[in-house]
């Protein structure tokens, strides 16, 4: 009975020595504040859900703050480690005396769909000449891209701003305000189901990615604890990795974050986005993603031609 004791504790002791650091050690807390909870953010809630922010020794406060600007906020407040939303919010907040950097890409090009209704004959953004198209209340990236789109091909269509998550709602049958929607998913599947059809798809025209949604901290964060930034971002790369080679897991977890959404819905919309490349394939920020996402805000007189670089808005180690 003893020599068995013995051998079970020695056992025990040697399983000890040969876990990692991040195992043995307590895990570090990790608030991360996000700007909605949202499909299109998909990979935190694989990495969370998974595991993976365990493995690498981290336990994550997930927080959702209500808009990009409150998720920034929280940051520069010292509420928040890190922040989840448009990368352009923590640069806007820079531009006003702040210091925060993007850290790593969750979303990836630019995941806006135009669609029309159910026996609509309108079959490109040509046809809504002098027609409304529902989109949501700026600011908004949708907007942002049907105004620039609009302007560039001349189009007299006009705008009917509502409420973010209800575009579709115009264009239903028995109701005239809009000819087409700019939506963001799970609402263009849910107008697929119903019989609408896609006129554009803006991920389809941004060659070379747009960095639509990204973490970000302080500056300093990465220079204080380096080791959990490193973590972190090496958690999604696995997060992001394990949903485009195994497309179980991403339909899994979004059945738990989003159980009233109708099964095949979810399922249809997440499938787009993973071979769309909207789920990117790893966090890596790139130049040219980057660039586009810049060029919009450009547009919309946010920001100044020069004013903002990628060496000065990305620190990319980390992902690399």
């Amino acid at each position: 009975m003893k020599r068995a004791l013995a051998q079970t504790l020695g056992a025990l002791c040697l399983a000890g020595t040969l876990l990692s650091p991040a195992q043995a050690a307590s895990p570090q807390k990790v608030v991360i504040y996000q700007a909605f909870q949202s499909l299109l953010y998909l990979p935190l809630y694989v990495a969370i859900d998974q595991g993976i922010f365990a493995k690498h020794g981290l336990a994550i406060d997930k927080v959702t703050a209500g808009s990009g600007a409150a998720a920034v906020a929280a940051v520069i407040g010292g509420n928040a480690t890190f922040s989840l939303q448009d990368p352009m919010t923590a640069i806007l907040a820079n531009l006003k005396g702040a210091s925060m950097t993007n850290v790593a890409l969750v979303v990836n090009g630019a995941p806006v769909w135009v669609v029309v209704p159910k026996g609509s004959n309108i079959t490109s953004i040509a046809g809504l000449a002098g027609k409304p198209i529902a989109t949501a209340i700026p600011p908004s990236t949708s907007t942002y891209l049907l105004q620039r789109l609009l302007k560039r091909d001349k189009s007299t269509a006009t705008l009917d701003t509502v409420q973010i998550g209800t575009e579709l709602a115009p264009t239903m049958a028995g109701r005239a305000a809009a000819a087409a929607a700019a939506v963001y998913e799970p609402q263009l599947d849910e107008g697929l189901a119903a019989g609408d059809k896609i006129i554009y798809a803006f991920t389809k025209h941004y060659p070379g990615g747009y960095a639509f949604s990204t973490i970000d901290m302080l500056k300093a964060t990465g220079v204080k604890d380096p080791a959990m930034v490193k973590a972190f971002v090496a958690s999604l790369a696995e997060a992001e990795h394990l949903m485009h080679t195994n497309p179980k897991t991403p339909l899994e977890v979004a059945e738990k974050e989003f159980p009233t959404l109708p099964a095949p819905v979810l399922k249809s919309a997440v499938a787009r986005m993973v071979s769309e490349d909207v789920y990117p394939a790893n966090p890596t920020i790139s130049p040219k993603a980057f660039e586009n996402a810049l060029a919009l805000q450009i547009f919309i007189g946010n920001i100044k031609p020069g004013q903002v670089t990628f060496k000065d808005a990305v620190e990319p180690a980390f992902a690399k």
